[in-house]
């Protein structure tokens, strides 16, 4: 036995393997961030870089996953790290304590990046540089219950700056459920990415509204 059992009937010994043999990099690992992290590396992701150059706060308790009331004033991308390596040893991953901004570069081995941010600037700037290595871009936003995923694959999406053109600061209100959820589907769609499925996220943008439970697709013009 051993921990992937339980999803074999759902992933092929090649998506292990495509799985496995990937890195993939994650801009912030805060409440959306922590999610992504714990659920890729519980399906079988190989590697990891973790972007982060926060520390703990008391606040975040409410919904980032990997992080204790004993870490408060911690990098919250070191304790991340640590956190992961004790779910699975064998899975490499480094802790970048430092912001997305333009002297910013993503290393080549990178398959493609989480964007689990919580400011704009940020954002297009991480966008611009998937967009300039041919990086795959998986983005969720969310305020209060409400939330968005969607993904950029060079050549076969919109840009990420002509989809979300004027977006505006979203009020600093999160909690567990959506994060678990939103957070969750990106996991996902980085595996769908990896593993080369098309029914991903790729050219359509997922609308999630937590308090009536209303999920909605819709497609993004090019």
């Amino acid at each position: 036995m051993n921990i992937f059992d339980r999803q074999k009937a759902i992933f092929s010994p090649e998506d292990m393997a495509r799985l496995r043999a990937s890195t993939v990099m994650i801009a912030g690992v805060g409440g959306l961030g922590t999610v992504v992290a714990e659920g890729l590396v519980r399906l079988g992701i190989g590697g990891l870089i973790l972007v982060d150059d926060d520390r703990v706060s008391p606040t975040d308790l409410n919904r980032q996953v990997l992080y204790t009331a004993k870490d408060i004033g911690e990098f919250k991308a070191k304790m991340a790290r640590e956190r992961l390596l004790a779910i699975r040893d064998d899975v490499w991953i480094e802790a970048w304590v430092q912001r997305i901004e333009k002297k910013f570069d993503i290393p080549n081995k990178v398959a493609g990046v989480v964007d689990a941010l919580d400011n704009w600037e940020s954002r297009f700037i991480l966008a611009d540089m998937c967009e300039a290595k041919r990086k795959f871009l998986v983005h969720a936003g969310l305020s209060g219950a409400f939330g968005q995923v969607t993904s950029f694959l060079p050549g076969s999406s919109p840009k990420f700056k002509d989809v979300f053109a004027g977006a505006a600061p979203e009020e600093p209100a999160a909690f567990f459920s959506i994060c678990a959820v939103l957070g969750g589907i990106q996991a996902f769609e980085v595996v769908k990415i990896i593993c080369g499925r098309e029914d991903n996220l790729v050219g359509k943008l997922l609308l999630v509204d937590l308090l009536t439970y209303h999920f909605e697709v819709i497609p993004l013009a090019r």
